[in-house]
């Protein structure tokens, strides 16, 4: 195994975004018909960030594909990841370590399941169940790349198993949003860890632009603070 093990920015491939466009539409049509497919994606994404992702991993590096950071014995072992400040110009912030990644990620797809089994029936209720796990899977950035994909996958497949049709904006591919939302996933993953959930009301306000449902002025009903008025 190298030393220094590539990194890997999987749009940089050749057809990436005709490939990825063609599977993607085919997989949220699957997502939304097929609830065994919704209960694959909800249960261990690894199996579908494999699928999406293993024709663009460097060669001989096949466990970038499908594989958490952190994983013992392979070049992601200690892989950090990072990401560039929407806020603050040329600064960079951290995901979890990846000696978490494995642990988080366990919990947080229990947590996700038991949010669906507890089978909320308010709306907002549904919309900030919908905000944790997206914020969550993302404050954890599991994957070496490619988490949003898989990130808005979960959302689909949670949202439609709450009874909430996504939006005509929705898509796994090409990112359906830009700074707006990212400055607001990036204020909660920065948060001290008791202040993150605090946050989720500001993520909220951009979720609900992929759902069809009643979801106006949703800070204003699922009740986090804002020192906005």
């Amino acid at each position: 195994m190298s030393l220094s093990p590539p990194d890997w920015q999987a749009h940089n491939a050749v057809g990436y975004n005709s490939i990825m466009i063609s599977q993607c539409e085919k997989l949220l049509t699957k997502i939304v018909a097929d609830p065994a497919c919704r209960q694959a994606v909800l249960s261990d994404p690894r199996s579908l960030h494999r699928e999406l992702f293993e024709a663009f991993a460097p060669p001989g590096y096949s466990e970038y594909a499908g594989s958490y950071r952190g994983m013992s014995g392979s070049s992601l072992a200690y892989r950090r990841v990072f990401a560039y400040s929407q806020i603050t110009p040329r600064k960079r912030y951290e995901f979890d370590q990846p000696s978490e990644v494995s642990a988080g990620m366990n919990l947080l797809l229990r947590q996700t399941r038991d949010l669906i089994g507890d089978k909320p029936t308010d709306d907002f209720d549904k919309l900030i169940a919908l905000s944790y796990t997206f914020c969550h899977f993302g404050k954890i950035h599991p994957f070496l790349d490619g988490n949003g994909h898989v990130q808005r996958a979960i959302f689909a497949a949670m949202a439609t198993e709450f009874g909430i049709p996504l939006s005509a904006r929705f898509a796994i591919h090409p990112r359906p949003y830009d700074r707006l939302l990212a400055i607001a996933l990036e204020i909660f993953t920065c948060a001290p860890g008791d202040q993150k959930n605090g946050e989720l009301g500001l993520v909220a306000e951009y979720l609900g632009f992929f759902l069809e449902g009643p979801f106006n002025a949703p800070r204003k009903h699922i009740g986090t603070e804002t020192p906005y008025t």
